[in-house]
């Protein structure tokens, strides 16, 4: 069977509702390690299909062909760490204490989710050509960076952070610090004998990415 027939769909009434989405979310899953091992052109729906323990049948029922599994994974990827980030209720914290929370959640989740930031890669290797066609791209645009603006505003007008400095600036050094690390951990041990993942430096490289936003956002005569 290609990876692009579609065949005939499973009954609605075949599952119950909780286990439809126990299904669902077990196949997300199963094409998030996929995707993120393989790539899109690599990965396999029968693998993933094996991987969930059901049929390949079911992933056509949910989905549709590869594409949309791939799309689908994309977006609940995205979906998943915005929420984690909605967790930190950060229009109540104080501007640099909210950038400083907002940091250690994307320092902490890169290094706890590194499947997220394989599949990141994959995308790009493939030039972000599908991350575009994802339905709510918008939506998880605005999802990364509003909150930012919002602390960023905050902040100039209770004067401790300068003028200028944009929420894509922010977002640029986070995402930077907090991916690189995981993403060149294999390398740098081989080459470099640096253990970037090791216990010894994760508290001075996560101290490192808060100095290095406060030094970016706050006037200089913020302590």
């Amino acid at each position: 069977m290609s990876e692009q027939h579609i065949p005939t769909k499973v009954p609605s009434t075949a599952l119950e509702p909780d286990a439809s989405a126990d299904m669902r979310q077990a196949l997300l899953d199963a094409g998030k390690t996929e995707f993120a091992n393989y790539g899109y052109d690599g990965a396999r729906l029968e693998r993933i299909a094996a991987k969930a323990g059901c049929a390949k049948r079911m992933l056509y029922y949910y989905f549709g062909n590869k594409k949309d599994v791939y799309l689908a994974v994309i977006e609940q990827s995205y979906r998943d760490i915005r929420a984690s980030e909605e967790q930190l209720n950060l229009d109540a914290l104080e501007p640099l204490q909210a950038l400083h929370s907002l940091a250690k959640k994307s320092f902490d989740y890169h290094e706890h989710n590194q499947e997220f930031t394989r599949l990141v890669l994959q995308e790009n290797f493939q030039g972000g050509e599908m991350i575009g066609q994802v339905s709510t791209t918008e939506l998880l645009r605005n999802a990364a960076l509003e909150p930012l603006e919002r602390i960023l505003q905050r902040g100039v007008a209770q004067g401790v952070f300068k003028a200028g400095v944009t929420a894509v600036d922010v977002h640029y050094l986070i995402s930077a610090l907090s991916s690189f690390r995981v993403d060149h951990a294999a390398t740098w041990h081989s080459l470099l004998q640096v253990d970037l993942l090791g216990a010894a430096l994760r508290e001075r490289h996560q101290q490192l990415l808060l100095e290095q936003i406060k030094a970016l956002v706050c006037v200089p005569s913020v302590k």
